[in-house]
């Protein structure tokens, strides 16, 4: 099973206009074991982004973990708002890349052999409808979004921090209505950018199998997400704290450091390419 990652610098800008591109130290060491462990265990991995973000990579000298760094996003979203809509280059690269791939987010390391359903969609969990995260729809005000209507309101939302589509003509029927529902909203403008994102990315996915009796499977129980477990790890929630706290930070990366060290000593180079180049960061 290939793997994808995905990064878009179109949201670093937006929230830097004139900055340098940088990634943090934990950022970039994340993406590196996720990148080894789903070698390791799944199968070959590519860097799906655009060229500012490949040309970030091969100057630091990590490019290599991956089997590939592809530059296909385009650096403006192709008219999406990116503050708006973070996530926007994950789905123009779901809607470009090749059929049979995983999209399996940077922040997110998988430790074991993944078997998945070539029926069902996998993703990483479900989510609960809180209507402070995901409001009715209908209250986007969006006028040429016509599925809304047809869309069953109740299903759960699907968190794609792993995301596989079997079936290539759902994977870019949803692509294409949330590329759609998000270049309409990017010309409205809105400060309420949470609700949006997380419906284009997360609640109509899974209003879409619904609405194709595709079934969903998860890897992880939402239940038991905050519970320690060996299979998965997902950084989310923990990147404002190891900010916030350094000696949380520095356990981590030297966490990573070991971990290269010990399973991937081909690749120990990259800890001295990441130190490098994060040595002077706040």
């Amino acid at each position: 099973m290939n793997g994808i990652h995905v990064n878009s610098t179109a949201p670093f800008f937006a929230r830097n206009p004139g900055a340098e591109y940088r990634i943090e130290d934990f950022g970039l060491y994340c993406e590196v074991i996720s990148a080894l462990e789903w070698r390791k265990h799944n199968g070959a991995i590519f860097m799906v982004t655009d060229n500012v973000a490949a040309e970030y990579y091969r100057r630091i000298g990590i490019d290599k973990v991956w089997d590939s760094v592809t530059e296909i996003l385009p650096t403006d979203t192709e008219g999406i708002d990116p503050l708006m809509f973070w996530a926007a280059g994950k789905l123009l690269a779901l809607r470009d890349i090749p059929e049979n791939a995983a999209l399996v987010d940077e922040d997110l390391i998988i430790w074991k052999t993944l078997e998945l359903s070539d029926t069902a969609v996998t993703c990483a969990h479900r989510e609960y409808i809180s209507p402070e995260i995901y409001p009715d729809p209908r209250c986007f005000g969006v006028t040429e979004f016509s599925l809304l209507d047809r869309l069953d309101m109740n299903v759960l939302p699907c968190n794609t921090a792993f995301l596989y589509i079997p079936d290539n003509s759902l994977r870019l029927f949803y692509a294409n209505q949330s590329i759609a529902f998000m270049k309409e909203c990017s010309e409205k403008k809105s400060d309420d950018r949470l609700c949006r994102m997380v419906f284009a990315e997360q609640r109509l996915l899974a209003m879409l199998c619904a609405l194709t009796d595709t079934p969903i499977e998860a890897l992880m129980d939402m239940n038991r997400l905050f519970i320690a477990q060996e299979d998965y790890t997902h950084l989310w929630g923990a990147k404002q704290a190891m900010r916030d706290n350094s000696d949380l930070r520095n356990g981590f990366l030297g966490r990573c450091r070991k971990r290269i060290m010990s399973d991937f000593p081909e690749y120990a180079y990259v800890i001295e390419a990441i130190d490098e180049h994060t040595k002077n960061d706040p």
